[in-house]
């Protein structure tokens, strides 16, 4: 993860003019959180409309855990990776394919990238594409190997995902890792083709 900073750009505006890492927290701005505070603010979606300011935060936390102010433990580690991987296919489908208007529930509108598969395009969000992969890399690697070994695999699986393009010196997905997510998507979209949208569970 060591140029996160040459990540392109997102359409939405960045929000944060300064982070850095600091032997107590990330500044962000004027204000100044702890490390893991920041990571959290990371799985909850604090920055999913502004990917390159999350891609900064996650630079400064390696940052301080190069200059040894903070040591993440495992699962946060697989938070950062998890969090990189879903951005990285986010900011590649809408590059390829673009976005789309989708109505919310205050009214408004939303705007959701596209993804086109084999049998067909759904939007997609990173918020859900980090559920996704938390249960199929995540939660897969746990049942099999448990919690300790299970979340290491998991680690790498994420990392295997990623890799450095020699001509943009930028990350990007490696071709195992699109190869995956493509698999993923389309074997969703498959059976909602199939089987149409699940009903949602009933209120008790």
């Amino acid at each position: 993860m060591s140029n996160l900073l040459k990540f392109p750009k997102a359409n939405s505006a960045q929000v944060l003019n300064h982070i850095e890492a600091t032997p107590d927290g990330i500044r962000l701005d004027s204000k100044l959180i702890g490390y893991t505070s920041a990571i959290r603010q990371l799985d909850e979606g604090y920055f999913d409309y502004a990917l390159p300011d999350g891609m900064r935060i996650i630079a400064e936390v390696q940052e301080g855990e190069l200059m040894g102010w903070f040591n993440p433990s495992a699962e946060q580690m697989a938070l950062i990776w998890r969090w990189l991987v879903a951005c990285l296919f986010i900011h590649e489908q809408q590059d390829k394919n673009g976005v789309v208007p989708v109505a919310n529930e205050e009214g408004g509108t939303d705007y959701g990238v596209i993804y086109a598969g084999e049998h067909g395009g759904m939007s997609i969000y990173p918020i859900t594409e980090r559920c996704s992969l938390a249960i199929h890399i995540e939660g897969i690697a746990l049942e099999k190997y448990g919690a300790v070994t299970g979340m290491e695999r998991a680690i790498q699986l994420y990392q295997g995902m990623v890799e450095l393009n020699p001509d943009t010196d930028a990350l990007r997905l490696s071709q195992w890792g699109r190869e995956s997510l493509t698999m993923l998507h389309d074997d969703f979209i498959k059976m909602l083709n199939a089987e149409g949208i699940p009903a949602a569970p009933a209120a008790h």
